[in-house]
């Protein structure tokens, strides 16, 4: 697992990330799109996004298929980890709660409660999980925010973005051609999916409300685990050096 205090590590990646091709930084501003990079290697996979002052860092161990996740808005950090086995821990203000039963759920809220950067991302996704074309880069970033919107309360949130990707890639409005790896990424994003359902409808017959938001939220993250394992598999097709298609 990728422990929570290792994300300067994943500042280090991501920075590198975020400056590359600089020049296409004022094109990204201009259309109201957030700015993302994806790098692979043989260890780790990283993205990088910037939106109107919020960060958003992403870092994946392929090794042990570990998530490590730091949103930053002014001065507030969030961190947030993922295992293998989709527990997730929070981080903030120097608390921490690793979320394995109904009550640290209930703890996680006081962590995140008032945070900036949590509720930037949840603006972000709020602005672009309609209108995002939701090519593979838009995708993994809103699956994050998706994420973090589902740990606040809105637990379908991530169920709302992959049935829309679904809908618009996979369904009767896909296009006839599409290039290997984006119909690989779509293909993985698809079972992802139908796995999400299937989790969320067993959760959902649970009398208690906590006991409910828990189960569903650890369906949010085996789905977030998925969906990462695809957009790895999606940068290896396209190769180093290659920029992200629009």
């Amino acid at each position: 697992m990728i422990r929570l205090e290792g994300l300067m590590v994943l500042g280090v990646c991501a920075a590198a990330v975020l400056g590359a091709r600089e020049t296409t930084v004022a094109a990204a501003a201009a259309t109201g799109k957030p700015q993302i990079r994806g790098m692979v290697d043989a260890r780790r996979a990283w993205l990088g996004a910037e939106h109107r002052g919020l960060t958003i860092q992403k870092l994946a161990n392929r090794s042990d298929r570990s998530l490590a996740i730091e949103l930053r808005y002014r001065q507030d950090v969030l961190a947030i980890g993922i295992d293998a086995h989709g527990i997730v821990s929070v981080a903030r203000g120097g608390r921490r709660v690793r979320i394995t039963t109904p009550d640290a759920f209930e703890r996680a809220q006081q962590v995140l409660a008032g945070s900036e950067a949590a509720f930037a991302a949840r603006v972000l996704h709020a602005e672009r999980e309609a209108v995002s074309a939701l090519k593979a880069g838009e995708m993994s970033l809103l699956s994050v925010t998706a994420f973090v919107a589902s740990l606040m309360g809105d637990v379908d949130a991530p169920r709302r973005l992959s049935t829309r990707f679904v809908e618009k890639h996979v369904g009767i409005y896909r296009p006839v051609r599409d290039d290997t790896c984006f119909s690989a990424y779509s293909k993985e994003s698809s079972a992802a999916w139908n796995d999400l359902q299937d989790c969320m409808n067993e959760a959902n017959q649970d009398d208690s409300l906590f006991q409910r938001a828990y189960r569903r939220v650890a369906c949010n993250a085996t789905w977030l685990i998925r969906s990462e394992s695809a957009w790895i598999e999606y940068l290896g097709c396209l190769g180093p050096g290659q920029l992200l298609p629009n």
